[in-house]
């Protein structure tokens, strides 16, 4: 009798800063330690990451813009569907990871997940999103205006509605708590992230959305220190992990 081997995947939204190969060396520990956990506990299961190169980063061609990026979000979803459907037998869970303005990327998909178009209505049952990871999130684009022109006397803070992006991950949550709802659901689990010495980002906004979870009902974890500090790898690893635990009872072949 052997146990069935589970798939995790993890689809990853990079910050805004760099491309997908800087961050490698801060991902792929994860996956090392994920792998040594599970051989240690004897855990079937395998970790797939999926890491979202936006159109205009590193060797994908176009220009970013949000509509785009939304696009190349749903693009890579429907990869991560198709391997997914292709064993209807177990589910597959599925965890959204953001890093900055990833986390804002993140949180808008999973609020409309699964969306509808070109999508099955069985996803959600065949790919159940199970938590959301917000790694160094900020508020909206609006909040991190005012955060970068706290002056009132200058323009910019007022600009806000002429930007090209206005991911909001405040009221993405929102949504997401709204439209589970309407279905019955549980909405997936939120981890938030937050950098003890973010220069940019205030840690205020990653408290403000921690009691946006409670404000509409979303479980969520607030964890300091984020992936250059093994406080931060292990929260990450804690909530794959716990994912991968859940419903342990695996079938036997």
């Amino acid at each position: 009798m052997k146990s069935l081997l589970k798939t995790v995947y993890i689809l990853y939204f990079q910050g805004n800063a760099s491309s997908l190969p800087p961050r490698l060396p801060f991902l792929s520990p994860i996956l090392r330690i994920l792998k040594q956990r599970a051989v240690t506990s004897n855990l079937p299961v395998k970790y797939v990451l999926v890491c979202c190169s936006y159109r205009g980063y590193w060797t994908s061609s176009g220009r970013p813009s949000e509509q785009g990026i939304a696009h190349d979000a749903l693009a890579s979803l429907q990869w991560i569907a198709t391997q997914a459907t292709s064993s209807p037998t177990v589910p597959t869970p599925l965890i959204i990871w953001g890093q900055s303005i990833g986390a804002g990327v993140a949180s808008t998909l999973s609020s409309s997940f699964p969306p509808s178009l070109s999508f099955p209505p069985s996803l959600s049952k065949s790919l159940p999103l199970k938590t959301l990871i917000l790694e160094t999130p900020f508020l909206s684009i609006h909040a991190m205006l005012q955060t970068l022109y706290p002056q009132k006397w200058l323009p910019y803070r007022y600009l806000w509605p002429f930007l090209r992006n206005h991911l909001d991950s405040e009221k993405a949550l929102g949504v997401m708590s709204e439209r589970w709802g309407e279905r019955g659901e549980m909405t997936p689990k939120v981890w938030i992230l937050q950098a003890g010495r973010d220069e940019l980002v205030p840690a205020g906004h990653a408290e403000r959305l921690e009691g946006r979870c409670r404000e509409v009902g979303v479980g969520g974890a607030l964890h300091t220190e984020v992936l250059v500090r093994a406080e931060g790898v292990r929260a990450v690893v804690e909530a794959v992990e716990e994912v991968a635990r859940e419903g342990w009872e695996v079938e036997e072949v």
